[in-house]
C-alpha cells in the first residue's frame, strides 16, 4: 500500500481518491393531511396573509418583525394555496383529538 508523504508523517494510509461512499439513505416520512385539515389550513394561512397585506407589510418585512426566518414564514403563506403544513396539521390533529374546536381551544389564550 503507497502512503501520501503526509499520511506516512502521521503513520496513516492514504485516503483512496476513488473510494465510494454509501450513506444509509432512510425513506422520507410522508405526513397525511386529510382534505378537512388542508381546507383548514387554507384558511388560517389565508388569514395570516390578508391580516398581514392589511399591516401594508410584504411577507419579509413581517417575518423580520415578528422574528420568523423568512423563509419559514413563506412557505407558511405558500400553505394557503397547497394545505401542506406538517405542523400546523398537527396542532389541529391534537385540537380533533380533544374533541373541540379552534374557538373554544384558543379562546382562553391570549
Amino acid at each position: 500500500m503507497t502512503m501520501s508523504k503526509r499520511a506516512a508523517q502521521n503513520g496513516k494510509p492514504a485516503k483512496s481518491k476513488t473510494a465510494l461512499v454509501v450513506e444509509d439513505v432512510k425513506p422520507k416520512k410522508t405526513h397525511v393531511i386529510s382534505d378537512i385539515e388542508k381546507e383548514k389550513l387554507k384558511l388560517i394561512a389565508e388569514k395570516a396573509k390578508k391580516m398581514r397585506i392589511a399591516k401594508n407589510m410584504s411577507y419579509e418585512q413581517f417575518a423580520l418583525h415578528g422574528g420568523i426566518n423568512r423563509n419559514s414564514y413563506f412557505r407558511f403563506e405558500k400553505s394557503a394555496i397547497s394545505g401542506d403544513n406538517y405542523t400546523v396539521s398537527l396542532l389541529l390533529k391534537v385540537i380533533m383529538g380533544l374533541d373541540t374546536t379552534l374557538s373554544e381551544f384558543f379562546k382562553d389564550i391570549q
